[in-house]
């Protein structure tokens, strides 16, 4: 080989490895400059979320103003969580590659996908140097906090809402076990047949404990028809009604509404409570 081959030999190579390296160079933001923004979606205006984990799937749709879980099961779900996952959205990266290799990023199988709207975020693995990880959204890849992934949840009863009632249902009535309560002119009472004296701020404390206590497990199990008994109705200010089913079960009771598929697990302590206002003081 002539010097002047050799010379061309490793200009070529020179210029092939320049290129690689530029191909495998993040982009930078310099220090004037804001960092990348992974997407310009607002949390409001997203109308549904699809999570792909662990070969779990979690579909969730913004119904009526509120976030519910509608696979693989149909519940409310817990706005603060949905709040967390979707700041993904707002996330900033002051590095950004395009998205060709992907076995490099560990995208070729995503650890997780996540699809908000239209978009499609696929997490990968992290960065040995920043240990920031790699998130993959319209054909590039930016370098991002670790703690957007660890929001992204593999149990759906996770994203639930662990309240039998939300904020936004006021109760008016009650219609528990044989025993009626009832709000009137602002204050409650009870049907002066049930030989119940409470005072209107005890039957208070108690609705208020229907609305504020968190249920200490989520059951993923349905009600069948063969099971529990009818509790009682809930009678809401905006005229809808809850129906509650009661099931027994080896740790208390579960509470079961109509209009959803997950159960609310409360110690026996609690659940006796709720069924009947004559146990608010004990």
């Amino acid at each position: 080989m002539t010097y002047h081959s050799q010379i061309n030999l490793i200009m070529l190579a020179t210029i092939i490895g320049l290129a690689f390296f530029l191909y495998l160079t993040p982009q930078f933001q310099s220090e004037t400059d804001d960092t990348f923004q992974v997407s310009l979606r607002t949390p409001d205006a997203v109308q549904s979320i699809r999570i792909v984990r662990q070969g779990r799937e979690i579909e969730l749709q913004r119904i009526g103003g509120g976030w519910h879980l509608t696979m693989p099961v149909f519940a409310r779900a817990d706005n603060i969580r949905i709040e967390k996952l979707l700041n993904v959205l707002s996330a900033n990266s002051r590095q950004r590659f395009p998205l060709r290799d992907i076995e490099h990023f560990n995208l070729d199988q995503p650890l997780i996908e996540l699809y908000i709207d239209d978009d499609h975020f696929a997490f990968g693995g992290l960065a040995p140097v920043t240990n920031e990880q790699y998130l993959a959204i319209n054909g590039d890849v930016y370098l991002v906090s670790p703690r957007y992934a660890i929001w992204v949840p593999v149990d759906p009863l996770d994203l639930a809402d662990s309240k039998l009632l939300t904020d936004d249902e006021l109760p008016v009535s009650f219609e528990l076990n044989g025993v009626s309560v009832r709000q009137k002119n602002g204050a409650w009472q009870t049907d002066a047949r049930n030989g119940n004296d409470q005072s209107s701020e005890e039957l208070k404390r108690w609705v208020n404990n229907w609305r504020n206590y968190r249920a200490s497990e989520l059951l993923m199990k349905p009600l069948r028809d063969s099971e529990g008994t009818m509790a009682g109705i809930i009678s809401l200010q905006d005229g809808r009604n809850i129906i509650i089913t009661a099931v027994e079960h080896e740790h208390g009771t579960a509470f079961y509404r109509d209009n959803e598929q997950i159960g609310y697990l409360f110690p026996e302590s609690v659940s006796r409570q709720l069924l009947n206002p004559e146990k608010i003081a004990d």
